[in-house]
């Protein structure tokens, strides 16, 4: 007597394997379309902010006869020299003056009923700011996570060698000045973005 130990019932381990291999297959194209679409997501804000805070420089410019400066924008080059967290002390220079909020505590002065407060030429969301305490640490780019660090970077130097009769064409792109994010990767400045 014959046994016949075949089964209908159940998948066979060459079905399942297949089966896996393909579901893993699928799930890689989903992860990668998805992180395509993340970056791309994040561009198109970087790029939106970026013109948005340039349009602000403009506007101070419009009504004090200069761009928005100080020593510490005064100082830092576009080209990238000491990476992203180089860039804060310029970053939040650059806030306080388009913001209006001198004090950097997230509101600005004119909400808080300050004495000739200064005028706001932009303002600020909340997750456009990274806060240190209750102070403004800086303006964060989209890139800008929980353990990286990523402002945006704003710098006047071009324009102070300029000033003093010095131009130096690798200090900055503009002449009055240059407004980027490194765009999750510092060392590659052809995928920067920037009001250039």
């Amino acid at each position: 007597m014959k046994r016949n130990f075949k089964s209908s019932n159940g998948f066979t381990l060459i079905e399942l394997m297949t089966s896996i291999a393909v579901a893993g297959s699928l799930m890689g194209l989903v992860l990668g379309i998805q992180r395509y679409a993340s970056n791309k997501a994040a561009r198109s804000r970087c790029s939106t902010e970026v013109f948005a805070m340039a349009a602000a420089a403009e506007a101070y410019k419009t009504d004090n006869a200069v761009y928005p400066r100080s020593d510490e924008t005064d100082v830092l080059s576009s080209g990238g020299d000491g990476g992203p967290t180089s860039y804060i002390d310029a970053n939040l220079a650059f806030y306080k003056m388009i913001s209006g909020d001198a004090n950097a505590n997230g509101k600005s002065d004119a909400n808080e009923g300050v004495d000739n407060p200064p005028p706001v030429y932009m303002e600020f969301k909340a997750v456009q700011l990274r806060m240190t305490g209750s102070s403004v640490g800086y303006i964060r780019d989209p890139w800008d996570s929980g353990s990286t660090k990523s402002p945006y970077g704003y710098s006047t130097k071009r324009l102070t060698l300029i000033e003093r009769g010095n131009d130096d064409a690798s200090a900055g792109r503009n002449i009055n000045f240059d407004l980027w994010s490194v765009a999750n990767s510092s060392s590659n400045m052809k995928s920067w973005i920037g009001n250039w």
